[in-house]
């Protein structure tokens, strides 16, 4: 029996089912933009770290390990094609974090949103630092780059350019 082909489902299962979580989190972040409201920038980005809990990241990891286990199974290591997607993915990964998770946060902050990670401070609202936030807020560039880069990597995947 060959595994291949159901390893290289089980990565685009987890990797779409990845995408499909941060489909709310990316509709969250537009939302926000036109939001004035502390009450409902704290449900939308309620809404929003609900969908990115530890399944999302188990997700992300067992399409990761799945796509090294098919490029091994595949024989592709030799091929440029799956280093770049290897490369262009992490540094989407390593981007995201700066780009999207230090901002928000600091938004959940002047929401007066408690911390998860530091349940013992008692959040305060600032609500012209809420609003001077939400004014720098872009969502644009991280919807760019997040898809993006999941479009190059599916081309990639599927035509094996080089």
């Amino acid at each position: 029996m060959d595994l291949y082909p159901w390893i290289v489902f089980i990565h685009a299962a987890a990797i779409l089912l990845f995408f499909i979580a941060h489909g709310t989190s990316m509709a969250v972040a537009f939302r926000l933009k036109g939001e004035t409201d502390p009450e409902r920038v704290r449900a939308l980005l309620d809404l929003s770290r609900s969908t990115l809990g530890p399944l999302v990241g188990g997700l992300a990891l067992i399409g990761l390990v799945a796509g090294i286990a098919a490029g091994f199974m595949g024989n592709w290591w030799g091929e440029l094609w799956i280093w770049i997607s290897l490369g262009l993915l992490l540094a989407v990964a390593f981007a995201m974090t700066p780009m999207v998770t230090f901002r928000v946060n600091a938004i959940r902050a002047a929401a007066g949103q408690p911390n998860p990670r530091a349940p013992q401070v008692t959040p305060v609202e600032n609500l012209d630092e809420l609003r001077r936030l939400l004014d720098a807020w872009n969502p644009v560039p991280i919807a760019i780059i997040g898809l993006g880069a999941f479009l190059v990597i599916l081309y990639l995947m599927i035509v094996k350019p080089f």
